[in-house]
């Protein structure tokens, strides 16, 4: 578990806690971390909602979750969030991937081994700069947007 006094450092702009054994929820108090540029929670045990407060942080640019027990939907804002990194995958996360999904400005989108399903959405053909995209066992269906490669 993470102890809440992690908001009174607020001129922190790394916080990589990747691989331990950390366990629970992450406290609210994260809203505090203005300066944060990297959130690396991979790799332990947390569990709960989305962390909705990771959208109220102005300067994150990498944002890693990947493998936690984090479930339930994502926020759509998280596409329209200003960032480049975002790794979310092997959770429990369960939801139709939103309509603004490629308004996402993001170099790397890894959304693997969740529960996302329906089809991609068409403004995946709308990404620019978006240099890889994993989106394997998740549950889509067989349809593409024809602004994917046509």
């Amino acid at each position: 578990m993470l102890a809440g006094g992690v908001g009174l450092l607020t001129d922190l702009a790394f916080f990589h806690i990747n691989s331990n054994r950390f366990c629970g929820t992450v406290p609210h108090k994260f809203i505090k971390l203005k300066l944060m540029l990297e959130l690396d929670l991979s790799n332990n045990w947390f569990t709960g909602k989305f962390i909705e407060v990771i959208l109220k942080l102005p300067l994150l640019k990498i944002l890693d979750l990947r493998f936690n027990e984090f479930e339930g939907t994502i926020s759509k804002e998280l596409f329209d969030k200003d960032l480049d990194v975002i790794f979310i995958n092997h959770n429990r996360f369960r939801f139709k991937l939103p309509d603004n999904f490629g308004n996402s400005p993001v170099s790397v989108i890894i959304l693997a081994n969740n529960k996302f399903h329906s089809c991609m959405p068409a403004s995946h053909g709308n990404t620019t700069g978006l240099e890889e995209v994993i989106l394997m066992n998740n549950g889509f269906r067989s349809c593409l947007p024809e602004q994917i490669g046509g």
